[in-house]
């Protein structure tokens, strides 16, 4: 009866998954098609001198759901936007976001009960969706990351006055780890140049060695939207906000932010044990100074 039921949810999260990548692109074709109207998205350096469309690199960003060779764990694509669309589009972006919450749910329905299991499961999924597999291999992913999937698109319902950007303060945390627990971290990597590089680093260290793993907190993109009858909203923001307008209307008044904080350095503390540069880059791992090890 328990593998019944566990064959039934195993199946249930396929299904929400490729009813979720079928719909994701609908969407995106939906968001491009509504290229007469207004739109901005923030651009690198790099993306204004390739002349980088602005609605195309929002699609792009809306469908990057897998982890990158470097990127963190809690790391997520962020990217402050204000894009015009129609009525269709937005239809669209409800129906993206009710798929991505039935994933979410089937996920979670197995996940409460046996995370080992959810991982393995998680791990099969691009073999499963060819448009999948032809993506992690153009990005050289390896895993899909589970908040850039489940986040909703954001939406407002009708135009504003005005919208204010701002990013949250920068931080870090540092955690203790262990070289056989960066073993196992780099291990469920695809393999590649980078890790075994890592892994053969790893073992030339005592086993006993302690580690530490400093993880970047990334800053929040927020928007403060202002209203007509001075009502606002604070919402969080992390990519592009859909906001309906008419064939002759403008974006709502904002000002342009870079697409990343700019002046987050953090002033070094005297009594600092880790050093500077990282032991593993691909996973932020730093080994203690010497007299702390």
């Amino acid at each position: 009866m328990l593998g019944e039921q566990q064959s039934v949810q195993n199946l249930e999260i396929f299904e929400r998954f490729e009813a979720f990548m079928e719909i994701l692109p609908q969407f995106c074709r939906q968001l491009l098609d509504d290229y007469r109207l207004p739109c901005w998205v923030s651009r690198t350096e790099t993306e204004q001198a390739e002349s980088l469309d602005s609605r195309h690199k929002a699609a792009r960003l809306y469908q990057q759901l897998w982890y990158t060779e470097d990127q963190e764990g809690r790391d997520t694509v962020t990217c402050p936007g204000l894009l015009g669309v129609s009525a269709a589009t937005l239809t669209a972006a409800r129906h993206c976001n009710q798929a991505k919450d039935e994933f979410k749910q089937a996920v979670l329905a197995v996940k409460n009960h046996n995370k080992a299991r959810t991982d393995r499961l998680l791990e099969t999924l691009h073999k499963r969706h060819h448009a999948v597999a032809q993506t992690m291999q153009r990005m050289g992913a390896a895993r899909l990351n589970l908040k850039q999937a489940y986040r909703h698109i954001t939406i407002l319902e009708r135009r504003p006055l005005k919208v204010g950007f701002t990013w949250s303060k920068q931080g870090r945390t540092i955690q203790r780890t262990s070289v056989a627990e960066a073993r196992r971290l780099l291990e469920r990597r695809t393999e590649t140049v980078h890790t075994r590089q890592a892994l053969e680093k790893l073992s030339r260290l005592s086993i006993n060695e302690p580690l530490a793993r400093i993880r970047p907190v990334r800053p929040h993109l927020r928007a403060n939207i202002l209203f007509a009858n001075d009502e606002r909203r604070l919402v969080q923001t992390p990519l592009p906000v859909l906001i309906p307008l008419r064939p002759d209307e403008p974006l709502p008044d904002f000002v342009p932010i870079p697409p990343e904080p700019v002046g987050s350095q953090r002033l070094r503390r005297s009594d600092v044990r880790i050093e500077d540069e990282p032991f593993i880059p691909l996973l932020n791992i730093h080994r203690y100074q010497a007299r702390y090890r």
